[in-house]
Formats: C-alpha cells, structure tokens, sequence
C-alpha cells in the first residue's frame, strides 16, 4: 500500500467515524399511558376508579377517570407487566393483565369495556338456576380470589332484601382428575359460599349447599373452553 493510499484510507476512516459521533442517538421514549372506560352496551364513556401495578418497575398509581374533564394518566419509562383494576357503580368490576412494549410509542391509550350489573334473580322462579359467573377460585383451589366479592355482595343484598328467597349453592368442576376429589372441591367451594352469607347476617335456614363434581356438565368436557364452562357455581331457586 503506498504511502497516498494509506493517506486516502485515514481520511475516509476519520471521515466515517466524525459523522457517527455527530448522529444523535436515539432517545429512549418515555410513554404516557392513558386509561378510560366505556359501557360494553353502548360504548359511552364511564366514569371509573382505577388501581394500577407496574411490575417490572415495582410501582402503582390510583386515581379516577373522568370523561371530558379530567383524563387518568401514567408514565411508563420501559416495557413491564401492567395490572390494571377497573371499578364502577352499577357495573362489574374488572382485573386485566397487561403487556405494554411501549419503548417507541410516546402515547398509549388502554380501554376497559365493562358490563352492567343485572340483579340476580329478576322475575326468577321455583326451580330457576342462575349461574354465579363473576365467582373466582384459585386453581385446584376453594380459596376465593378478591374479584369475586361484587357478586358475592349482590348475592347478599338480593337475599338480605328479600325474605322469602331461598336457595340452594352448588357446586361443578370439569372432568379432570379424580371424581371424588372434583366431588369435594365442589362441595367446598359451595361451602365456602354459603360460609359467607351465614356470616353477613343470612338465616342459615334459607341456604343448602352441595357439590355435584363433575356429574352435571353444560357442555361437553371436549376443548378448555368447554371444560371452563362446566367449572361454575349456580343457585336453585328453591322459594322467592
């Protein structure tokens, strides 16, 4: 290599590396992660109490959304896990798991859709079954998850106002495992239930619980979504 080509080369290399130093590196975006929500009927936007967790940041926030006025609002400085709990009068109140990759997006809106509470047994009959869907056990497990208390509250208040309902809780579990130990989950999650009213104040005499295992599907034990429909806690209407 001759001494003009070697001269060439250093300026070509000085060249590139003075344009690499004067390129901005790219800045980390710092996201604002916006949180409303809206009637799952007729998409009207709700006022609604939040409670959000940060995972990976170890952080939480509450507040109150409120339409057109004040607009609930967090800063998310990386991509992390967000929990976000949802609660509004009249309506069921919701838990969601989010996956926010946000590290390009400098705005990030989240809507939760959430359902009007219907009293249980409206123009309910002898012999009706209402389902209890918004009743949670952990898996495997009679232990009740938080998120169930809304309903087991309405379940109260329905026969706190009305003397002369009585019913009979019981419990269901899919096809998987044991039968008699599906048996005596049932049974205890529907203990667990009844537990609950007798401590609120309920005649115990007003209240029979039982477990059914996995004796009485809805639907056949053939797919998950089938089997979660037939893990569930119902109410026979035995007088109102």
């Amino acid at each position: 290599m001759t001494i003009k080509q070697i001269f060439i080369l250093t300026i070509l290399l000085t060249t590139s590396n003075m344009m690499l130093a004067q390129t901005p590196k790219s800045k980390k975006v710092v996201t604002q992660f916006f949180v409303k929500a809206i009637d799952e009927q007729t998409k009207e936007e709700l006022p609604v109490e939040l409670d959000i967790k940060l995972y990976k940041a170890k952080k939480t926030y509450q507040g109150k959304n409120e339409p057109f006025l004040s607009p609930f609002m967090f800063l998310l400085y990386e991509s992390d896990t967000v929990e976000v709990k949802s609660k509004v009068d009249g309506y069921y109140s919701y838990t969601e798991l989010l996956i926010a990759s946000c590290d390009t997006c400098p705005i990030y809106q989240h809507t939760v859709t959430m359902e009007k509470r219907k009293p249980l047994f409206e123009n309910a009959k002898v012999n009706d079954i209402v389902k209890l869907d918004k009743i949670y056990f952990d898996q495997s497990s009679f232990i009740l998850r938080s998120d169930s208390y809304p309903q087991l509250e309405e379940l109260y208040k329905a026969l706190e106002t009305n003397p002369k309902l009585r019913i009979e809780i019981s419990g269901h579990t899919d096809n998987v495992g044991n039968a008699k130990l599906n048996q005596l989950l049932s049974e205890n999650r529907a203990r667990v239930i009844h537990n609950y009213l007798v401590g609120k104040g309920i005649d115990s005499k007003r209240l029979k619980f039982a477990g059914y295992g996995q004796t009485k599907p809805v639907s056949p034990n053939d797919t998950e979504e089938n089997k979660s429909k037939n893990r569930r806690v119902e109410c026979l209407v035995l007088a109102n």
